[in-house]
């Protein structure tokens, strides 16, 4: 049952290779106002089988300051869209998780990017992306050697999630999605039925480029009247230090 003291939920949605504890900063640097009064809600892809199966994670903060995650399949999902209806859904996904927001039939506020895209990889001459090549020979090692791309992926992305276990097969089809990712009609879809977009990218960024976030984003941007994030961070910046996020993100969380 949904309590009265909630006044927002935050789905949020981790990108490839990691997991919910990806956000752990972002939600620890959070007033406390809006920690007691957002429901947060990580969708888990399940990379690291021994930290969470694939489902939802519910984040619980605990008197102490201690907080923990609790799993629950994803089905709930329509349980709590129903038990709060009358509350804004917000949804804010880190890289693929994005896309994968878009998944989903929720009646949103807001979306939130960061670092995120519509599409990956370059389709045509007039779309700027990452070139298909690099990805498949990514593709190609990982099937050999999973564990070493996703070593170097993280250091590309300047944070390193800690893991004992790979979910090998589900990292791969994941990757392998991304040569025909297109969110960009399900962005739009979303968007004519009254949800905010705001997305935030960087210049120092070596997984989604400048280029590649304002190909997805900019036009959509600005006939909402609004314009690109752009900050100096590494891909991951949000997980190691996110206060470089703050000043744009927190008043987006905060007016509910």
């Amino acid at each position: 049952m949904k309590q009265p003291d909630i006044t927002q939920v935050l789905l949020m949605a981790h990108g490839w290779g990691y997991n919910h504890r990806f956000f752990n900063a972002l939600l620890t640097t959070l007033p406390e106002s809006t920690r007691n009064t957002t429901l947060f809600v990580c969708m888990e892809a399940g990379y690291f089988p021994e930290q969470a199966k694939q489902g939802l994670m519910i984040y619980k903060p605990e008197l102490n300051s201690q907080a923990h995650w609790e799993h629950h399949p994803t089905e709930v999902l329509h349980s709590l869209v129903l038990a709060y209806a009358e509350v804004p859904w917000l949804g804010l996904g880190h890289s693929l998780g994005f896309s994968k927001l878009l998944e989903f039939s929720v009646r949103w506020h807001s979306l939130l990017s960061i670092h995120g895209f519509t599409h990956f990889v370059k389709s045509d001459s007039n779309t700027q992306g990452n070139p298909p090549r690099l990805l498949s020979r990514m593709i190609q090692k990982a099937e050999q050697n999973m564990p070493e791309v996703l070593r170097d992926f993280h250091n590309r992305c300047g944070h390193h999630a800690q893991w004992a276990t790979l979910d090998e097969q589900t990292l791969l089809t994941d990757l392998r999605s991304l040569q025909d990712l297109n969110t960009a009609q399900a962005l739009q879809q979303t968007l004519s039925q009254g949800a905010e977009l705001h997305a935030w990218a960087s210049n120092t960024d070596d997984i989604v480029p400048l280029a590649l976030a304002l190909q997805c984003f900019e036009h959509t941007l600005k006939e909402q009247n609004r314009e690109l994030h752009t900050l100096a961070s590494e891909h991951a910046g949000i997980a190691t230090a996110p206060a470089r996020y703050t000043d744009t993100l927190l008043p987006l969380l905060s007016q509910h």
